[in-house]
């Protein structure tokens, strides 16, 4: 990476959507995650690291002093997070933020307080007594949870592991999401995605994450509830930089699923048709000084889709796939790349798909054709 270029230490599950938006904003970025794929080390400096990001502690504490943020599922982990922090100056929300915005029961606390759109949050012991005396639906969550994993409509059974679990309110619509920058007077509404879900999208499970698609425009009904929803949760929580609600839309109205105060999916689609160097944004709310970057706004519909392994299997060199295209490593057509050789075990992400339209229509249908190409190559079935 060049060294004219200042560092930005970036941890999670998965760097490399992050990793390419610092280089679009003039960071040099250093990585911490639990794949390394492949494109990740062609713009970025990669810490070696196990599944477990709690191991690579001591190797990120040796590091020299450098702004450092985190990607998901990390928000799950405040101690974690406040303990980087002692060493790294966090560009992100904090573990006493964090604490508020990732308690379901605050959240329906707040909007309601505020007449916003609130779903009903309730324990799994306090609602067991009533689920069979009501046709309403739940789902089952839980409260660590990110990606739509491990969630389930409700009908009483126990939740799958001990760990903590509460029940929402289940409404149906169509599932979006919305990005922000908080800053200390108001949030800014970057864009709204909607959301690829479930089987019919290539996710594992019914409520799993296959992609974004996005910016989609909104009536002023719902703009003016999401951004009141922005600039309620900024000021109630002290929210800073990057943030994402998932919701539902039903009739035109934003229900609130899920905060993610952090970097999210849907920030490099919004970034690449608006644009946008984001994570300099980022940065300046959160009190860093980065120079104010700006790349060319693609004036379209952008999409960007993973391809789930259907099956246990070796992956094959994909690297070279789009070398020809015409696209840098930064704005790629194909991400998330596994090295030759790794073993991908059924229902795991083989790699992210990208593509360009006029219309959502025809943005779906262009990721429609990467995604089989990706299949084809890797021999699975459609």
């Amino acid at each position: 990476m060049p060294t004219s270029h200042p560092p930005l230490l970036i941890l999670g599950a998965s760097t490399r959507a992050a990793a390419a938006s610092a280089v679009r904003a003039g960071f040099a970025p250093v990585c911490a995650d639990r794949f390394g794929d492949e494109d990740l080390r062609h713009i970025a400096s990669v810490i070696a690291v196990d599944n477990d990001l709690h191991r690579t502690l001591d190797a990120v504490k040796k590091l020299p002093p450098t702004p450092w943020m985190y990607t998901g599922s990390l928000e799950n982990d405040p101690k974690f997070i406040a303990s980087v922090s002692e060493r790294h100056t966090l560009l992100g929300n904090p573990r006493e933020v964090l604490r508020k915005v990732r308690d379901p029961f605050w959240l329906e606390r707040t909007l309601r307080a505020y007449d916003l759109p609130a779903l009903r949050v309730r324990s799994v012991r306090r609602l067991a007594a009533l689920v069979q005396a009501t046709s309403e639906r739940w789902l089952l969550k839980p409260t660590r949870g990110g990606g739509g994993c491990r969630i389930a409509v409700w009908s009483g059974q126990a939740p799958f592991t001990s760990e903590q679990f509460h029940v929402q309110e289940q409404r149906l619509g169509k599932p979006m999401s919305a990005l922000f920058i908080g800053r200390p007077d108001a949030a800014e509404l970057i864009g709204v995605c909607e959301q690829l879900i479930g089987p019919t999208a290539g996710a594992p499970t019914e409520f799993g994450y296959a992609g974004s698609i996005g910016p989609i425009t909104v009536n002023d009904r719902t703009r003016e509830l999401l951004q009141r929803l922005g600039d309620t949760l900024t000021c109630e929580a002290q929210l800073r930089g990057l943030f994402g609600i998932d919701f539902i839309l039903a009739d035109d109205i934003p229900w609130l699923v899920e905060l993610n105060p952090r970097y999210t999916a849907s920030v490099e689609v919004l970034e690449r048709a608006l644009g946008r160097a984001l994570l300099t944004e980022h940065a300046t709310a959160c009190g860093h000084r980065a120079a104010t970057v700006r790349g060319p706004a693609l004036n379209c519909i952008v999409g960007k889709q993973i391809v789930y392994a259907a099956g246990d299997l070796t992956a094959p060199p994909l690297d070279d796939l789009f070398e020809a295209d015409g696209h840098t490593p930064e704005l790629p057509l194909i991400a998330d790349i596994p090295a030759s050789g790794s073993r991908i075990a059924n229902g795991w992400p083989i790699c992210t798909v990208f593509a360009e339209g006029e219309t959502i229509t025809g943005c779906r249908e262009q990721l429609a054709v990467r995604g089989r190409m990706i299949s084809h190559i890797m021999r699975l079935p459609d």
